[in-house]
């Protein structure tokens, strides 16, 4: 077992996360095999009921019970301390050009919540997917651009403060607009063409947020903003 909170993983190709919250890893289909897996402290426990085993587990090891029943294999990186979370300090651990997360929405209100104060705090512009039994949302910073199903749902939430400058394919447009948290969101929006396109202003970024259904299309997006 590790006990350095410096130690990073890097990697070119996307990392895969698994945190604490009932998944099925529904969609973990949709990644490539040779996509590197963690686990989030507790989520150690959702790979293994799937067969899998991860890179490594990240956290400060309060979820995951009795140390000493791992397997003498599995790589420990073990952060105490608890002004950061889990998903957290996986985050600063692992450098890859996109995050992609399963078991980090959905159970504990307030560890979603928690979810996206990570996605606001982190200082570094590339994206991040999470996926939800119900929702998948992905962190942009600047434009972007989906290819979607007419009349699918298709919400934007703050990092922030986040102003656009256009958009196009969307039923409300986001011309001039400017959300910030608990002043203007963009929730319940609603798609009008298969090619949504949103040219963003200044800002701290933003998540959009649509129905699990979407999830190959956020993928490919994803993708396309992390360069890959």
């Amino acid at each position: 077992m590790t006990s350095d909170s410096t130690v990073h993983f890097r990697f070119q190709t996307p990392a895969i996360l698994v945190g604490a919250a009932p998944t099925d890893l529904a969609g973990l289909e949709h990644c490539r095999q040779d996509w590197p897996i963690f686990a989030a402290d507790g989520g150690l426990h959702n790979l293994l009921a799937q067969g899998l085993q991860p890179r490594a587990v990240i956290g400060d090891m309060d979820s995951i019970g009795d140390l000493g029943d791992l397997a003498d294999n599995l790589n420990v990186i073990h952060q105490p301390g608890q002004d950061d979370t889990d998903f957290q300090k996986c985050l600063s651990a692992i450098d890859a050009p996109l995050i992609i997360g399963f078991g980090f929405l959905g159970a504990r209100y307030d560890h979603s919540l928690a979810a996206l104060h990570a996605l606001a705090s982190l200082p570094d512009g590339r994206p991040v997917i999470l996926l939800g039994h119900d929702d998948v949302m992905v962190r942009v910073c600047g434009d972007c651009a989906f290819e979607m199903p007419i009349d699918a749902r298709f919400s934007l939430w703050p990092l922030g403060r986040q102003s656009f400058v256009r958009s196009r394919g969307l039923a409300w447009p986001l011309d001039g607009l400017t959300f910030e948290i608990g002043k203007s969101i963009g929730t319940s929006n609603r798609v009008t063409d298969t090619y949504v396109d949103i040219q963003a202003g200044a800002g701290d970024g933003y998540v959009v947020i649509v129905p699990k259904t979407c999830w190959p299309a956020v993928l490919a997006t994803a993708l396309a903003l992390a360069g890959l």
